[in-house]
């Protein structure tokens, strides 16, 4: 589902959580539409002034199921809040990297086996390297997995070579 989707869905729950927490304690616990209102919203966000409070045992009640579920509701929209603005940067990170001429320096950087050219896959982890979305330690984990199946060490993986390691 896209972050955005999901933020919206995030935030409208936690709307209808104050909304379901303003008519309830309106009249579980007797206080004006306002009051409310003013309640559910710092009780929701957990901010608690102290100035008041559930006094009956069902408005008290309520609130330990509302108020647990409403919680869980605020802190997953901040998760997806979270999501979108990483997500964001990634995003403007990737087109910056995109837009990078390939510089002589970047042609040594990017030539893993150095033999003074680079392959499309060498290019393809040097960009994503730049994009912070694999790390030298990921690639060195795929590299020895992949040495473990290239028997023959020619660089390549055969279908002998698959059927030697099983």
């Amino acid at each position: 589902m896209r972050i955005r989707i999901k933020v919206c869905l995030a935030l409208g729950v936690v709307l209808i959580c104050i909304a379901l927490g303003t008519v309830t304690v309106r009249f579980l616990e007797d206080l004006s539409w306002v009051d409310s209102f003013y309640l559910s919203v710092i009780s929701v966000t957990t901010v608690g002034y102290g100035d008041c409070g559930f006094s009956t045992a069902k408005g008290r009640c309520f609130a330990i199921v509302w108020l647990l579920l409403s919680t869980l509701a605020v802190a997953k929209a901040f998760v997806y809040l979270t999501e979108l603005r990483v997500d964001k940067r990634n995003r403007l990170i990737a087109n910056w990297v995109l837009q990078q001429k390939m510089t002589l320096g970047d042609l040594v950087a990017a030539d893993l086996d150095n033999d003074g050219y680079v392959s499309k896959s060498e290019f393809i982890i040097y960009k994503l390297r730049q994009m912070g979305k694999v790390a030298e330690r990921d690639i060195a984990l795929i590299s020895n997995q992949f040495n473990v199946l290239d028997t023959r060490k020619c660089g390549k993986i055969t279908l002998s070579d698959l059927m030697e390691s099983e």
